[in-house]
């Protein structure tokens, strides 16, 4: 394939979660100012190659698995199907930004990680290209080392650096607008529908001065049916959320779609309170408070790779083949909630309001020694 300058090929999952497209976007920013002598092609990355697409790989100078929780039992072919001959790839492998995937977000739960020996086989496949891989946060780290690879470096996810932000300090200002980032456990769990909702209430109060609005991540709509692997289910739950909402007269916005709804949104509100962890993510990215509420591991993980406020959404949760059949089904709670979860978030907000952000301040330094770690990652790709 002819083209201006060498290239990569980068696998994306975004479909229709806004995290997802921030990754994408985040990510292509970063090539185009740390590695600037490269070009980049993004292919989907649940698709299969076709021969005209690897013949387009095959002319990369390296082939990068993307973001988002993708190292899973059935990272291959499951998550990216790639070819049935890992072979016909005749460029180096390796991965941006990319999380381990557990419910209940334990350090415990990184050792003994299931991996179907297809998905072992990726890796020794990248662990014998000799390409650094990135990887999004300490608890993934520790599956790659358990498994014998060696070449990872914890660089966060892409999401994390505007390089135009980095050196600065968090933004400590009136919170005229707030924004509180919807999760998607509730619709596996009443008591954390419950939890939610009372939170919601709460930090409306909290902030009653403000511009107080909740924030969907996912797609409200119909079109929200046609991307992949999508639900009536999900989209049903969604929409009686926001029935409750308007019911109880809280302002709420859909921001699927796009990297720009996000960004968008959340630069103009001037503290995050919620579930999404790109909401998280996004706000500790342009030094702005953020309060995250973790719901399974990737926001467990996250306490570790750049600290602030993160508290636990539940303390335990029915693991197992039973667990699963309980919440695709809806037959009992498989969640144990913290009784107390909603008023220690509220008092620990009021506390960093009330003496100037004592443990949110901290995390942008960490962002900054992070990205350096990144801009390493970017130099050493061929």
């Amino acid at each position: 394939m002819s083209n201006e300058k060498p290239y990569y090929v980068i696998l994306t999952g975004s479909k229709n979660n806004a995290g997802d497209f921030l990754i994408k976007f985040r990510a292509k920013e970063l090539f185009e100012q740390l590695r600037p002598d490269r070009s980049v092609i993004d292919m989907d990355a649940w698709k299969p190659f076709s021969d005209r697409d690897l013949e387009v790989v095959n002319g990369a100078e390296a082939l990068i698995l993307m973001g988002g929780p993708a190292l899973q039992k059935h990272m291959y072919p499951g998550i990216y199907p790639l070819v049935n001959d890992l072979d016909k790839i005749k460029v180096p492998i390796t991965c941006m930004g990319i999380g381990w995937k557990s419910l209940s977000g334990n350090w415990s739960d990184s050792r003994g990680y299931p991996l179907l020996d297809s998905t072992k086989q990726l890796l020794s496949r990248m662990q014998e290209d000799g390409l650094p891989m990135s990887v999004r946060d300490y608890h993934t780290l520790n599956v790659l080392h358990y498994f014998g690879v060696n070449h990872g470096l914890m660089t966060g996810c892409p999401a994390t650096y505007v390089t135009k932000k980095i050196g600065s300090s968090v933004e400590l200002k009136e919170s005229r607008q707030v924004s509180f980032s919807l999760g998607v456990s509730f619709l596996e769990s009443k008591s954390l529908e419950v939890q939610m909702k009372n939170l919601i209430l709460k930090t409306r109060e909290l902030f009653k001065n403000a511009e107080f609005v909740v924030v969907f991540h996912h797609s409200l709509s119909d079109r929200f049916l046609k991307s992949h692997n999508a639900s009536n289910a999900h989209l049903d739950g969604h929409r009686e959320f926001a029935s409750w909402l308007s019911q109880n007269d809280i302002k709420y916005i859909d921001i699927s779609g796009s990297a720009e709804n996000l960004i968008e949104h959340y630069e103009q509100c001037d503290f995050h309170i919620g579930y999404r962890v790109h909401a998280h993510i996004f706000m500790s990215s342009i030094s702005k408070p953020s309060v995250l509420i973790a719901e399974d591991g990737r926001g467990k993980a996250l306490r570790q790779v750049f600290g602030g406020l993160v508290f636990d959404a539940f303390e335990n949760v029915q693991q197992g083949l039973l667990g699963k059949l309980k919440r695709k089904f809806g037959f009992g709670d498989t969640y144990e909630v913290a009784t107390r979860v909603e008023s220690e978030v509220i008092d620990n907000i009021r506390y960093e309001l009330t003496n100037s952000l004592p443990r949110i301040l901290p995390t942008r330094h960490v962002i900054d020694s992070n990205f350096r770690v990144m801009e390493r990652f970017l130099s050493e790709l061929p």
